[in-house]
């Protein structure tokens, strides 16, 4: 039987952090339908049910540590007397206590944002592209690629075989000392792929964490490389011809619909290979400097929602940093790309360990709704960048959680990737494919020479969504000069 929270309220000490609660209750934000911050259990819905009858979907409560790893409880044997015990209790509470203190004393860095989020649909989103450096309007390539409609692209048929190679875990990215070849940073859904009725707080911790994009570097990837050396360079050769993250060859692929974002990617081909990394353009980082505080609650939202679904027990903060990647060797036409996806989760009932390698990827997202009737997966854009970043990493399935304007998240429902696909009408798989195989054809025609310390040469590819082009130049800029010493030396 569950009992009432009307119970638990006078029996419990309740304040600001939620300490004292049971789980499954949130004291943080009120929902729009209760008229007084009391108490809310996870039933809430636009009908009423019992706990006995969800017993399972109550969500994960709010630790008071954010801390990743489990406290090493000291063990007494049996034998041992009742003193040391009880020392070890004082000392564990002792323990517990200074730990809380550390979270009272957290510094704010993000600002409060007024819920629920106000919504005006009449409002457009202007935005101002600022020139870039290296291509003003004026500037023409030796040789450049005009992005036609989509459709063109779409009678095209070009083959594509995706499969993973490797993974690891990284606590950084941009650092190689942080990297694992295990699956540490693995996370594991806690609920199944169906429909469920939840209540997560996602505004819990928000104050305290200034969600940033990571770093573009290719540090983690080539020190996976470096492991794997007998396999992937044979015949001073590597045996791959492009090198990049997924996200860089999503950008390319959303040349196609994007008319308001323009990207730079720098390119060096070395030993056969041409390593591919994001440089952000001006307009991007006035967009990423010039965030809103609504923007960047709702970026954490996303990582804060991971938490919830992938722990009984989610941290106070969450860590964005650390992440599980897969590395995925693909054929493209007559091209083969080694990149690497972040992977949110696996299913329930997977195992992954030295041992045994079994189970299914899933991608997390949430998206205000409250149904999957409401998503507008047949024009969206949106949901063609879902669709690029599901099927370059082989992911098949998607967990959604469906959130109201006070961040909210009240109902969990898994969306198949190949019906997103179907669904479309202003896109379409063979597009993209096609599109960035004409890509990658074009960059090897351009780029003749390997890069060496005499010339260091960067070639810079630039999409222009004003003129639907992309045009390159060749730098020698030291800040162009990604790849390190530590990589070039073991390969030379």
């Amino acid at each position: 039987m569950c009992e009432s929270p009307q119970y638990w309220q006078s029996t419990s000490f309740y304040d600001c952090t939620g300490r004292g609660r049971p789980k499954g209750f949130c004291v943080e934000v009120p929902s729009p339908r209760i008229s007084s911050p009391k108490l809310i259990s996870c039933e809430i819905s636009t009908s009423v049910h019992s706990c006995e009858s969800y017993p399972e979907l109550v969500p994960p409560s709010v630790p008071l540590s954010s801390d990743d790893d489990e406290e090493n409880v000291e063990k007494f044997p049996e034998e041992q007397n009742h003193t040391l015990k009880i020392l070890a209790k004082n000392n564990k509470d002792m323990k517990n206590v200074s730990r809380k203190k550390e979270h009272h004393n957290l510094s704010i860095v993000c600002p409060p944002v007024e819920l629920p989020l106000k919504r005006d649909d009449k409002q457009q989103l202007t935005l101002v592209l600022l020139p870039c450096l290296q291509f003003p309007e004026s500037y023409c390539s030796p040789s450049e690629i005009i992005v036609d409609y989509w459709r063109r692209y779409h009678t095209m048929r070009v083959s594509f075989s995706q499969k993973e190679i490797g993974f690891f875990s990284t606590a950084d990215r941009a650092d190689r000392t942080r990297c694992r070849e295990d699956y540490r940073y693995l996370e594991k859904l806690i609920y199944p792929l169906e429909q469920k009725k939840v209540h997560f707080d996602l505004n819990i911790g928000a104050e305290y964490l200034d969600v940033k994009e990571p770093p573009a570097s290719l540090d983690s990837m080539m020190w996976w490389i470096l492991r794997h050396k007998s396999e992937l360079f044979i015949n001073n050769k590597f045996t791959f011809d492009f090198l990049s993250w997924r996200g860089t060859l999503r950008k390319i692929m959303s040349s196609l619909f994007d008319s308001v974002l323009d990207w730079r990617i720098g390119i060096i081909r070395w030993n056969g290979c041409h390593f591919m990394t994001v440089f952000h353009t001006e307009t991007e980082l006035k967009i990423e400097n010039e965030q809103t505080p609504i923007e960047k609650r709702m970026q954490y939202w996303g990582h804060k929602f991971e938490d919830y679904v992938t722990s009984n027990n989610p941290p106070l903060i969450p860590s964005p940093k650390k992440m599980f990647s897969t590395m995925n060797k693909a054929t493209i036409g007559r091209h083969i790309l080694l990149y690497s996806c972040e992977i949110d989760a696996c299913t329930l009932n997977s195992t992954y360990n030295k041992e045994k390698k079994q189970g299914t990827y899933v991608e997390v997202k949430i998206a205000y709704a409250k149904h999957l009737l409401d998503l507008n997966t047949a024009s969206s854009r949106k949901y063609a960048k879902w669709w690029q970043q599901c099927f370059l990493a082989g992911i098949n399935h998607m967990l959604l959680g469906f959130r109201n304007d006070y961040g909210i998240v009240e109902c969990l429902q898994p969306l198949g990737v190949k019906d997103i696909e179907i669904r479309a009408k202003t896109w379409s798989a063979s597009a993209f494919i096609s599109f960035l195989d004409e890509f990658c054809s074009f960059v090897r025609r351009t780029i003749t020479k390997d890069w060496s310390y005499e010339d260091r040469n960067v070639y810079l590819f630039y999409y222009s969504p004003k003129l639907k082009k992309i045009k390159w130049c060749i730098s020698n800029d030291e800040q162009y000069q990604f790849l390190p010493d530590w990589f070039i030396n073991e390969f030379s």
